[in-house]
């Protein structure tokens, strides 16, 4: 049984640009851990509940299928998508191989706009932090991590990078709190490398940060999952 009833959770839309509405108010509600992994989404009863047609509706899933967040199987039925404990040990274990190695490429090529641009991202999110703003931390912190591993110049490295963040389960900032203050502690340490240009202590630092992260995310899954039995 799912937790949440997806047709109870949503107020008519009264914005102009309905499907960005939709997808939004899907998007925070999924993040949240609100939808459990597998419980279906109905157009008609999605496009009642928000007061719409079902072609926003139906837009909307396809973004947050691009977004890796839900999935359509061959009859178009669209799921939240599950993740389970082995899945985010999977996805992390290589996200620490490659967004270290994109830093370690990333940093000898690091110039000072560049630095300047992290470290104010880097401002920002630790703002966002304190006024408990987490999905504006989550997209900062997605842009600081684009931002550094662009620098690399390996545009096929971030298409995997790109393809690992969207097999992602809500994200860690979100749903564990504790997470932003250590998240801004952790991108202190990588900002230090970086601005030290040791390629070798700031590949280090990331794949502490990706791993703590992992390990949050994985008690997360597996105390959900532990309610659920």
């Amino acid at each position: 049984m799912s937790k949440t009833d997806p047709e109870s959770e949503f107020a008519p839309v009264k914005r102009h640009s309905i499907e960005d509405e939709v997808y939004q108010r899907l998007r925070e509600t999924i993040l949240k851990g609100d939808l459990e992994g597998g419980q279906r989404l109905i157009h008609e009863n999605l496009a009642k509940r928000f007061g719409t047609s079902r072609i926003p509706v139906r837009d909307a899933l396809k973004r947050l299928a691009a977004d890796g967040l839900v999935e359509t199987d061959k009859r178009g039925t669209y799921r939240v998508t599950h993740c389970g404990v082995e899945d985010v040990q999977e996805i992390y274990a290589l996200r620490e191989l490659l967004e270290a190695h994109a830093v370690a490429l990333a940093t000898p090529r690091l110039d000072k706009d560049s630095l300047v641009q992290i470290e104010r991202l880097h401002e920002d999110m630790e703002t966002a932090a304190d006024r408990g703003e987490a999905e504006t931390y989550v997209t900062l912190n997605q842009t600081f991590h684009n931002v550094l591993y662009e620098i690399a110049d390996q545009p096929r490295l971030m298409r995997m990078i790109h393809s690992l963040w969207q097999g992602l389960p809500p994200l860690t900032p979100i749903t564990i709190a504790h997470r932003l203050e250590q998240s801004n502690q952790e991108h202190c340490a990588i900002i230090s490398a970086l601005r030290a240009r040791d390629a070798t202590q700031a590949a280090a630092a990331m794949r502490t940060h990706i791993a703590n992260a992992g390990k949050a995310l994985q008690q997360h899954v597996a105390s959900k999952e532990g309610r659920l039995r």
